[in-house]
């Protein structure tokens, strides 16, 4: 394997040719959650949240690496009414999560698979951000 973030990277690619079909305006990556636009929605971020050695008893090192995908909506009748921002991205969190669940980058990766460890949405006034937590075991 030549990139260690070759999974992240192909996340990106493979929800990017699916934005126009979803009405996504962006796909991309940032630092942390906290650095997420929150002017341009629907968007989706891929970020790192974790590389972790697993230790299976061998000289042969995989690790398990978890990328976080985090759909960012906005919905104007939000301000006082969470339920809108629940209606209106529902349909776009469920579409994630089918595109990403069993995506293999290749004969390296072991298919992603959703993980217990999402965290809980964040809602901002106008605002939310639903975090989907995705794992592969990976060769370094």
């Amino acid at each position: 394997m030549s990139n260690y973030f070759a999974v992240g990277l192909g996340l990106i690619e493979h929800l990017e040719a699916k934005a126009d079909e979803w009405g996504v305006k962006h796909v991309g990556t940032v630092a942390s959650i906290n650095k997420i636009n929150k002017n341009v929605t629907p968007a989706l971020y891929v970020i790192n949240t974790g590389n972790n050695p697993n230790a299976n008893g061998s000289i042969d090192s995989r690790d398990v690496q978890q990328w976080t995908v985090v759909v960012a909506v906005s919905n104007q009748a939000a301000q006082t009414d969470v339920k809108a921002l629940m209606e209106s991205s529902g349909e776009l969190v469920s579409k994630v999560i089918n595109h990403v669940q069993g995506y293999e980058l290749d004969d390296y990766h072991d298919p992603l698979e959703r993980t217990s460890t999402s965290g809980r949405p964040d809602y901002f006034s106008t605002f939310a951000l639903y975090p989907l937590t995705f794992q592969t075991t990976i060769t370094p």
